[in-house]
């Protein structure tokens, strides 16, 4: 039987520091951002839904007293006023936000690079991805309880089109995430298979879903009406300064449910 991947936990929970959540970014364009999303909507309602996701993440991680969030970025969003102001919340000023820089490589590289940094000064790293508004709150605590306390040295919250929306690690041995097919259905898959391989403990989340295309656009839509609105206030903001309902039209056919499957 393989052995842990992972080195064991040797510091007192109340001794353990904030954990980096990590999202990867860069500074959202027209004509660059969610440029599927721009075929239907625009390049610059395109932009703005992209800035709003961005907004919405610093939002989420800022709410819990565990973590700290970190913008890793692209060489061309390491200056302050390389984002616009309105990819971040009222009250948190641009240039007092930790951005590190995404090594050169593939995902899988840009990933590991990402998460030794963070390593460096915690226990755990988590990476969620940008296109995931208004997931649910308690989808990133199972992440932390699962890496922290709950055994886990890995935590992995599949997404509907194969991949995942977040990464956890507790250690990032070399390699770990070399050669993955990234941005296919096997994504998920293959990168699970990968972990057990190395013998690490593995949590896997609930499904949710990432907003790739109109379908998907709509699920938000649906997601943040009336009360929903607080899962992702700058979306929500977006949806209506920009008269996104209008745009959009129908639904192209019936949505799917939200149901405990998916997260929500």
């Amino acid at each position: 039987q393989a052995e842990p991947g992972c080195p064991p936990v040797t510091r007192a929970m109340s001794e353990l520091p904030k954990v980096p959540v990590c999202v990867f970014a860069k500074p959202p364009l027209p004509g660059r951002a969610k440029t599927r999303l721009a075929a239907k909507v625009g390049n610059e309602a395109a932009c703005s839904l992209a800035t709003a996701f961005i907004s919405d993440f610093f939002t989420d991680v800022l709410q819990r007293p565990w973590a700290t969030p970190v913008l890793a970025t692209t060489e061309d969003g390491l200056a302050a006023d390389a984002f616009p102001d309105a990819a971040f919340p009222p009250g948190v000023a641009p240039g007092g936000v930790t951005r590190w820089l995404q090594p050169p490589g593939d995902l899988g590289e840009k990933l590991e690079g990402i998460v030794r940094r963070g390593l460096e000064g915690s226990d755990v790293v988590i990476c969620v991805g940008a296109d995931s508004p208004g997931r649910p709150q308690f989808r990133l605590e199972e992440a932390k309880a699962a890496l922290r306390g709950g055994g886990a040295e890995a935590v992995l919250g599949p997404t509907e089109d194969g991949g995942y929306d977040i990464l956890g690690l507790r250690c990032c041995p070399e390699g770990l995430l070399a050669e993955l097919p990234w941005s296919q259905p096997t994504t998920f898959e293959a990168t699970l298979g990968r972990f057990e391989e190395r013998g690490m403990k593995v949590t896997v989340l609930d499904r949710w879903w990432d907003v790739d295309d109109i379908e998907d656009l709509h699920r938000l839509q649906a997601l943040l009406q009336g009360a929903g609105a607080r899962r992702a206030p700058a979306t929500a903001a977006v949806f209506g300064r920009l008269k996104l309902s209008a745009l959009l039209g129908a639904p192209p056919r019936p949505l799917r449910r939200f149901g405990r499957t998916l997260g929500a």
